[in-house]
């Protein structure tokens, strides 16, 4: 049971500033940053906002997930640096993954944010496991999650992040279900 709540720890901070980074880009918030990092190799959707918002966003969902550590008797490691730090560090690095697999769609000719017509449960999922890469890595050398801890991290994070996109979806919150 420890184990099981020691990865819920580990997505809550994402969790949170997902879903916020989703209400800054549904409400079109802080506009002076909405400046694309390179249209023309990652799209009109990857903005110099999203590095800013990320992170900042995922401040809450660091502290939340703390506490719980803490509320639970659990030892994740999530306090071994400043919680800002890795909120931080976990908003950069999941904005900066999500960036090769831009670069590939716009090399492809699928518009930002839009889904690939071939394979699209493949697609799918590796839209939503790009960041998760980044994450582990974050994980890895700033908390004490096992890799057992960070692949189940991976695969249930993949998974969460496709029903959060369609919640979003349904909520009008996203365009894309996926």
């Amino acid at each position: 049971m420890n184990f099981l709540l020691e990865v819920f720890l580990l997505l809550i901070p994402l969790v949170f500033g997902g879903v916020l980074h989703m209400v800054v880009v549904t409400l079109d918030l802080c506009k002076f940053i909405k400046i694309p990092i390179n249209t023309a190799a990652f799209g009109k959707n990857k903005t110099y906002r999203g590095f800013v918002a990320m992170p900042l966003l995922t401040i809450p969902g660091v502290y939340t997930a703390l506490w719980m550590e803490r509320s639970f008797d659990l030892d994740i490691g999530l306090s071994i640096y400043n919680p800002i730090i890795l909120a931080i560090a976990l908003g950069i690095f999941y904005c900066l993954f999500e960036l090769p697999n831009s670069y590939i769609k716009r090399r492809k000719g699928i518009e930002p944010g839009k889904m690939s017509k071939e394979n699209i449960l493949f697609h799918s999922v590796l839209d939503q496991v790009d960041s998760g890469f980044g994450l582990i890595i974050v994980y890895y050398f700033m908390t004490k999650a096992s890799i057992v801890h960070l692949v189940s991290f991976l695969v249930v994070g993949t998974v969460i992040h496709l029903l959060l996109n369609y919640i979003l979806f349904l909520f009008k919150l996203r365009k894309e279900p996926m």
